[in-house]
């Protein structure tokens, strides 16, 4: 059955609003390595995020923008990777193709995040050699660089902060921070990602471990990789910068519906930082009961698209369940409950009343 009220519907920016910067390709004939509109759209960012611009790295992909970042600052080429299991599989995934293995977390059931006071007391129990951590914040809501900062300092592992949907929440600290460009998220060019690092040092060395090592002179004098931004991809990310304020004026107003129509059901609860000043592209919400599948069954039914955005927690894939892990309650108790609603900026607040609608004949039963 095709959905009536699909999950998702991404919107890039059209022709005419990247027709100026193809124009300019054409004329630069310059498509890849560091080229005009890269140049231009990594200024732009840098002035969003308020750091300089030698502090922000573009990168081909978000995944990629984090194994990157893992092999720049790990304690040892192989060992542990302390992450969430409560996140995409592009999370672990990007661990091993650091050379590192995961080790799975447990999550807060509040926050749906790692909490760095409770790794840092994991570690005294882990006789396991852990190269790096890398915490995720869950479908864009903000988080504290400054304490993952101070449990680098305090414990001597570095970090790496997968902070793929936090386009519109997210703060560079001296740990890199991943946001993810694809066509899912609020800021979209198709596929892409960007990584925050005040350290300059250290955003120099991930600048080049994205171009096959060369700190300066063509000579791979660091361990590196292909993962640049194509001209291409610039230009879609400049057009959509112009239209930013659009966008995200788009995408608080959906939020605000949801939280408008949805108030007053007290058997679920959106996810942290879902609000109406983040412009986010999901909608995922915790019941109070174990219903997640029950829910997802019950909407498809109703030609209502769902989804487990993140399955039922990362151990769970095949690949991964052979992985070292803690207690994963928290995970457990939240694959159960979470379920993605349709959220994009086609959805009227009537398609909003329907799902919540279809959504309160299950939770009444």
């Amino acid at each position: 059955m095709t959905p009536t009220i699909p999950l998702m519907r991404p919107k890039l920016p059209d022709r005419e609003a990247l027709e100026p910067y193809l124009v300019e390709i054409d004329k630069n004939r310059w498509y890849s390595n560091s080229g005009p509109l890269e140049r231009r759209f990594q200024a732009r960012l840098a002035e969003y995020f308020d750091i300089d611009s030698r502090q922000l790295v573009c990168v081909s992909n978000g995944t990629q923008a984090l194994s990157i970042s893992l092999k720049t600052v790990s304690r040892s080429p192989v060992g542990y990777c302390l992450l969430p299991s409560f996140t995409f599989a592009a999370t672990p995934h990007a661990a091993v193709g650091a050379g590192l293995e995961p080790y799975f977390l447990d999550v807060d059931k509040e926050n749906w995040a790692l909490n760095p006071k409770t790794v840092e007391a994991a570690l005294k129990d882990l006789d396991v050699p852990v190269a790096a951590v890398m915490p995720v914040a869950p479908f864009g809501a903000p988080f504290n660089i400054e304490e993952w900062d101070e449990f680098q300092r305090v414990t001597g592992v570095p970090v790496v902060i997968d902070a793929a949907a936090g386009f519109d929440t997210a703060s560079a600290g001296l740990s890199p921070v991943m946001i993810s460009l694809h066509a899912t998220k609020a800021m979209g060019i198709g596929e892409g990602g960007l990584i925050l690092c005040r350290d300059n040092n250290l955003a120099e060395q991930i600048r080049a471990a994205r171009n096959f090592g060369f700190l300066g002179e063509r000579v791979a004098e660091i361990p590196g990789m292909n993962a640049k931004l194509s001209e291409y991809g610039a230009a879609v990310g400049l057009a959509a910068l112009d239209g930013w304020s659009e966008s995200r004026a788009q995408l608080c107003q959906i939020a605000t519906d949801y939280l408008d129509v949805f108030e007053g059901i007290d058997r679920l609860r959106f996810a942290p930082g879902f609000d109406r000043n983040n412009a986010v592209t999901t909608c995922n919400v915790a019941f109070q009961d174990p219903v997640a599948s029950q829910i997802i069954d019950a909407l498809r039914e109703e030609g209502i698209e769902t989804r487990r955005w993140w399955n039922r927690g990362c151990h769970r894939e095949p690949v991964f369940a052979g992985c070292q892990r803690t207690s994963l309650d928290s995970t457990e108790y939240l694959a159960d409950r979470v379920v993605g609603l349709p959220f994009h900026i086609d959805l009227g607040k009537s398609e909003i009343e329907r799902i919540r609608d279809a959504v309160m004949h299950v939770i009444a039963r």
